[in-house]
Protein backbone atom coordinates (compact mmCIF):
# COMPACT_ATOMS: atom_id res chain seq x y z
CA UNK A 1 0.00 0.00 0.00
CA UNK A 2 1.06 3.57 -0.44
CA UNK A 3 1.84 5.93 2.41
CA UNK A 4 -1.40 7.86 1.85
CA UNK A 5 -3.59 4.77 2.11
CA UNK A 6 -1.66 3.60 5.18
CA UNK A 7 -2.24 6.97 6.86
CA UNK A 8 -5.91 6.84 5.97
CA UNK A 9 -6.19 3.31 7.32
CA UNK A 10 -4.29 3.89 10.58
CA UNK A 11 -5.64 7.36 11.43
CA UNK A 12 -9.09 7.18 9.85
CA UNK A 13 -12.21 5.89 11.46
CA UNK A 14 -14.08 6.87 14.57
CA UNK A 15 -11.88 5.35 17.28
CA UNK A 16 -8.60 6.52 15.82
CA UNK A 17 -9.97 10.03 15.44
CA UNK A 18 -11.21 9.86 19.03
CA UNK A 19 -7.74 8.89 20.25
CA UNK A 20 -6.15 11.82 18.39
CA UNK A 21 -8.79 14.16 19.79
CA UNK A 22 -8.05 12.84 23.29
CA UNK A 23 -4.33 13.57 22.85
CA UNK A 24 -5.11 17.11 21.66
CA UNK A 25 -7.46 17.67 24.63
CA UNK A 26 -4.80 16.43 27.06
CA UNK A 27 -2.25 18.83 25.53
CA UNK A 28 -4.71 21.74 25.75
CA UNK A 29 -5.65 20.89 29.34
CA UNK A 30 -2.02 20.61 30.41
CA UNK A 31 -1.07 23.94 28.88
CA UNK A 32 -4.15 25.73 30.23
CA UNK A 33 -3.51 24.58 33.81
CA UNK A 34 0.26 25.02 33.66
CA UNK A 35 0.03 28.51 32.16
CA UNK A 36 -3.10 29.71 33.93
CA UNK A 37 -1.81 33.25 34.37
CA UNK A 38 -0.63 33.59 30.74
CA UNK A 39 -2.69 34.83 27.81
CA UNK A 40 -4.56 32.58 25.38
CA UNK A 41 -2.00 32.69 22.59
CA UNK A 42 0.77 31.50 24.89
CA UNK A 43 -1.41 28.61 26.12
CA UNK A 44 -2.36 27.56 22.59
CA UNK A 45 1.26 27.75 21.44
CA UNK A 46 2.29 25.59 24.40
CA UNK A 47 -0.41 23.04 23.50
CA UNK A 48 0.77 23.00 19.88
CA UNK A 49 4.33 22.55 21.07
CA UNK A 50 3.27 19.58 23.21
CA UNK A 51 1.28 18.01 20.36
CA UNK A 52 4.14 18.47 17.89
CA UNK A 53 6.38 16.85 20.49
CA UNK A 54 4.04 13.86 20.43
CA UNK A 55 4.23 13.83 16.63
CA UNK A 56 8.04 14.02 16.79
CA UNK A 57 8.02 11.06 19.17
CA UNK A 58 5.86 9.23 16.64
CA UNK A 59 8.25 10.02 13.79
CA UNK A 60 11.21 8.74 15.78
CA UNK A 61 9.33 5.59 16.72
CA UNK A 62 8.29 5.13 13.08
CA UNK A 63 11.89 5.37 11.89
CA UNK A 64 12.94 2.96 14.62
CA UNK A 65 10.24 0.50 13.50
CA UNK A 66 11.55 0.65 9.92
CA UNK A 67 15.08 -0.12 11.08
CA UNK A 68 13.97 -2.93 13.37
CA UNK A 69 11.82 -4.49 10.63
CA UNK A 70 14.92 -5.26 8.57
CA UNK A 71 15.75 -8.08 10.96
CA UNK A 72 12.65 -9.99 9.81
CA UNK A 73 12.64 -12.27 6.82
CA UNK A 74 11.64 -10.62 3.56
CA UNK A 75 8.44 -12.60 3.14
CA UNK A 76 7.22 -11.75 6.69
CA UNK A 77 8.26 -8.09 6.62
CA UNK A 78 5.59 -5.40 6.32
CA UNK A 79 6.26 -2.55 3.90
CA UNK A 80 8.17 0.45 5.23
CA UNK A 81 5.09 2.66 4.97
CA UNK A 82 3.09 0.32 7.22
CA UNK A 83 5.87 0.20 9.82
CA UNK A 84 6.34 3.97 9.77
CA UNK A 85 2.65 4.82 10.07
CA UNK A 86 2.10 2.30 12.86
CA UNK A 87 5.11 3.70 14.72
CA UNK A 88 3.77 7.22 14.18
CA UNK A 89 0.42 6.25 15.66
CA UNK A 90 1.95 4.50 18.67
CA UNK A 91 4.34 7.40 19.25
CA UNK A 92 1.55 9.98 19.29
CA UNK A 93 -0.43 7.84 21.73
CA UNK A 94 2.63 7.25 23.93
CA UNK A 95 3.42 10.97 23.98
CA UNK A 96 -0.16 11.80 24.94
CA UNK A 97 -0.12 9.21 27.72
CA UNK A 98 3.13 10.64 29.07
CA UNK A 99 1.62 14.13 29.17
CA UNK A 100 -1.48 12.69 30.87
CA UNK A 101 0.60 10.91 33.51
CA UNK A 102 2.70 14.00 34.23
CA UNK A 103 -0.45 16.13 34.41
CA UNK A 104 -2.16 13.77 36.85
CA UNK A 105 0.90 13.50 39.08
CA UNK A 106 2.07 17.11 39.04
CA UNK A 107 -0.89 19.42 38.47
CA UNK A 108 -3.74 19.99 40.89
CA UNK A 109 -7.20 19.10 39.56
CA UNK A 110 -5.93 17.99 36.15
CA UNK A 111 -8.81 15.59 35.56
CA UNK A 112 -11.45 17.73 37.24
CA UNK A 113 -14.13 15.65 38.98
CA UNK A 114 -12.20 12.41 38.35
CA UNK A 115 -9.10 13.62 40.20
CA UNK A 116 -10.17 12.32 43.68
CA UNK A 117 -10.65 8.81 42.26
CA UNK A 118 -7.23 8.89 40.59
CA UNK A 119 -5.60 10.20 43.78
CA UNK A 120 -7.21 7.36 45.73
CA UNK A 121 -5.96 4.78 43.23
CA UNK A 122 -2.47 6.26 43.28
CA UNK A 123 -2.48 6.21 47.09
CA UNK A 124 -3.48 2.53 47.10
CA UNK A 125 -0.82 1.67 44.48
CA UNK A 126 1.91 3.46 46.39
CA UNK A 127 0.70 1.77 49.59
CA UNK A 128 1.18 -1.64 47.98
CA UNK A 129 4.73 -0.95 46.84
CA UNK A 130 5.95 1.06 49.82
Amino acid sequence: MSMESEMRMRFGGFWNSLILLFVIIVCLRFSSIELADADLTKRVLCALHLFFGCVATGVLLGILRIFLAFSNQTYTRAPASANFVLGLKYGIIAGGLMILIVGVLQLNNFLGVFQPMINGLLAKLTGIFV
